[in-house]
């Protein structure tokens, strides 16, 4: 009789890398949908139109999230393509890094966008729930990945 291990089977690290790396730019892919589509039809986000400060404040942080999640999608993207032996050390710490940076510019995205400037239109709630949602994913791989490495 054959004793079984309870803990969940481990992929390989170099697997995981290219899992996590493909998950983060899901992520990437989806902020930068939707703040660009924030940034082109913004009365989808919003009930009543921007006035003033808001306006200028609407278009900076739709702006930086375009910008945040392209840049993590492209880091992602160099993880899932480069070899195996090239995703280990100072380039993975670069990359969770960068994704690190890419997450926090998405939750000031998000605050900046339901509390500050008060969002309350079609996509603002599906934009909310969808980001809530990956956030918890990416982090929990990003924790799991430290512990990993």
């Amino acid at each position: 009789m054959s004793t079984q291990s309870k803990t969940m089977p481990m992929l390989d690290l170099k697997v995981y890398i290219r899992v996590v790396a493909a998950v983060f730019s899901i992520s990437s892919t989806t902020a930068f949908v939707m703040a660009l589509l924030r940034l082109l039809n913004p009365e989808l986000f919003y009930l009543e139109p921007l006035a003033g400060t808001d306006v200028v404040i609407h278009y900076f942080i739709s702006g930086l999230m375009v910008v945040a999640s392209a840049v993590g999608f492209l880091n992602s993207c160099v993880v899932m393509n480069r070899s195996s032996a090239l995703n280990s050390g100072r380039n993975l710490t670069t990359w969770l890094l960068l994704d690190s940076l890419f997450e926090t510019s998405r939750v000031v995205y998000v605050f900046v966008c339901e509390v500050v400037l008060k969002g309350k239109g079609s996509l603002q709630v599906y934009e909310l729930l969808v980001s809530a949602a990956q956030y918890l994913l990416d982090s929990f791989l990003y924790c799991q990945m430290i512990l990993r490495h």
